[in-house]
């Protein structure tokens, strides 16, 4: 049995529940703003309901996540903490979100009309977060005073929709056009406030601004990407540690010697003028593991050396060269990202940012949860296994 793999699986992902125990209580440290730990993409991969019990369980009793579905996993699984979904909410979902006490987000006058309408029907509170255009041009009420006077009649008309919280999103390009947003975001807190519409809380930073913006955390940060270990760009001189939490790692299924001049797998952009010894993995894109990473631009860790990808990646399989790595043989782990290929680097490679590189992590690779002085759980969401290992 592979030392790396003693479970024996075949593509997996070592998830470290203590890395993002200690990042959440990092960013804590940096705030004295309320944490909201955002778990939408499947918590950037790692696994939505896994991630938020280690958290509640760390005493964060504040969520965020991307949809109705996200937000019903979590309560359907015992999440007992704040639960606030960051996108449009849809009609059919509206019932079971407010019975169920999450938060919505609301962005325009027909959804605020419609959680009012909802709430009214259900004889309960529908708790909305307005979202604010301050710049970023993606989502939310014009930062306007016609926008505050559309506000203020929808709160006069739907009491049901209690107004909790006021929020926009930064754009995170130059400092001179964030503090254009805040100004924004400013002055839209007071239209309102000359308006007598009562909001409680109000928050613009996420991990970025969490570490950037100190004076902006307002009511709370909605920190996602840095729980994970994506530290936050400019920000390496600060006296903090973001520690990576995972580990991407598949097995050898077989070596073989491919003589000079023949293409490996799909097409024929990669072929070689010498022969090679090549190692068939089992994981590809279907995985999480970039098809741009095709054709020697990525490279894996195979008994503690680089291997580059040869060829096109597949959906289920892909192939490196091992030429430089004698001993590989069937059953080796290999390492695709973590563990000495890092977020950033993969990233790089890839041409795009960390955070996908966690977030195309499929439900296919296991996710096995290690914390220090426990036997690792393992998860398996097609088979529905969850169980510790050795039970």
């Amino acid at each position: 049995m592979d030392r790396d793999n003693p479970l024996g699986l075949r593509t997996w992902l070592d998830i470290d529940l203590d890395a993002v125990r200690e990042n959440y209580r990092t960013a804590c440290s940096l705030t004295r703003a309320k944490i909201t730990a955002v778990l939408k993409a499947n918590a950037y991969g790692h696994g939505l309901i896994a991630m938020a019990q280690c958290l509640e369980a760390e005493g964060c009793d504040s969520f965020a996540v991307s949809c109705a579905r996200e937000a019903m996993a979590l309560r359907r699984n015992g999440i007992r903490g704040e639960i606030l979904v960051l996108g449009m909410a849809e009609a059919r979902d509206l019932k079971a979100l407010l019975l169920a006490g999450v938060r919505l987000t609301i962005a325009d006058a027909q959804s605020y009309a419609a959680a009012g309408e909802a709430a009214r029907a259900l004889g309960c509170r529908a708790y909305v977060h307005l979202k604010v255009d301050t710049g970023f041009h993606r989502l939310g009420f014009a930062c306007t005073e016609e926008s505050a006077d559309r506000i203020m009649r929808l709160h006069t008309a739907y009491p049901e929709a209690v107004t909790e919280g006021l929020y926009s999103h930064l754009g995170l390009i130059t400092k001179e056009k964030d503090e254009a947003q805040y100004r924004a975001f400013m002055r839209m807190r007071e239209w309102l406030a000359q308006r007598h519409v009562p909001i409680a809380e109000y928050h613009l930073c996420d991990s970025i601004g969490l570490v950037r913006y100190p004076a902006w955390h307002m009511s709370r940060c909605r920190v996602g990407a840095f729980l994970w270990g994506v530290r936050p760009s400019r920000s390496e001189d600060m006296p903090f540690a973001d520690k990576e939490t995972l580990r991407f790692c598949t097995t050898v299924a077989q070596v073989r010697d491919v003589p000079a001049g023949e293409a490996v797998g799909y097409g024929d952009e990669d072929v070689s003028d010498h022969p090679m010894r090549v190692a068939t993995l089992c994981a590809g894109y279907g995985d999480g593991y970039p098809r741009r990473l095709s054709n020697g631009r990525g490279h894996v860790l195979i008994r503690g050396r680089r291997a580059r990808v040869v060829g096109l990646v597949c959906m289920d399989q892909m192939m490196v060269d091992v030429t430089d790595i004698p001993d590989c043989c069937a059953g080796d782990t290999a390492v695709l990202l973590g563990g000495g290929i890092s977020y950033a680097e993969m990233a790089d490679w890839a041409e795009t940012n960390r955070n996908e590189c966690l977030t195309i992590l499929s439900a296919r690779p296991v996710r096995v949860y290690h914390e220090a002085g426990k036997e690792p759980r393992v998860w398996d969401s097609l088979t529905g296994e969850n169980t510790v290992y050795g039970s």
